[in-house]
């Protein structure tokens, strides 16, 4: 359990009002990771959201053989800035992760369980939608740096 006051302090949880937000405290561990943990991986049920607190997480996306060769490779798809949340897929149907997050400097993260959150939305529409809101724009912000990473690998 965090405080909600720690909580509070970033706009991802500003659509909170007080009950949701101890609610969500209630749910939230505050974790420590070093260099090359893997937070979640693609494909796998998103049971956490995560909220940077200090330190640096990769996105990658991975690129697997499909014909049964079982080569895999990971692209680096962005990073996560302090301040951010990782795992927003953990929120949106079917609630599977789409990238995977690996730390790449000693990091201090808040962890969610993304139940909650999905329980708290499902009980308010005010708050689903602003909540899902809040996922669009980072959605949307993540979706212009892989862009700019497409064109800067094109030329």
């Amino acid at each position: 359990m965090v405080s909600p006051e720690l909580l509070r302090r970033y706009p991802f949880f500003s659509v909170f009002d007080d009950a949701a937000l101890s609610a969500v405290a209630m749910a939230t561990d505050e974790v420590r990771c070093a260099p090359g943990d893997v937070l979640f991986e693609a494909d796998m049920p998103a049971l956490y959201l995560y909220l940077l607190l200090e330190g640096t997480l990769e996105l990658a996306i991975v690129a697997a053989d499909r014909h049964g060769q079982g080569m895999r490779k990971l692209f680096n798809a962005g990073e996560v800035d302090p301040g951010e949340v990782a795992g927003i897929s953990a929120l949106v149907a079917p609630c599977l992760y789409t990238a995977t997050g690996q730390i790449t400097a000693p990091s201090r993260l808040l962890r969610i369980e993304a139940q909650v959150l999905r329980e708290l939305s499902a009980a308010d529409p005010r708050l689903d939608s602003a909540l899902m809101h809040a996922v669009a724009q980072t959605t949307m912000r993540r979706l212009h740096d892989t862009r700019v990473q497409l064109l800067a690998a094109r030329t």
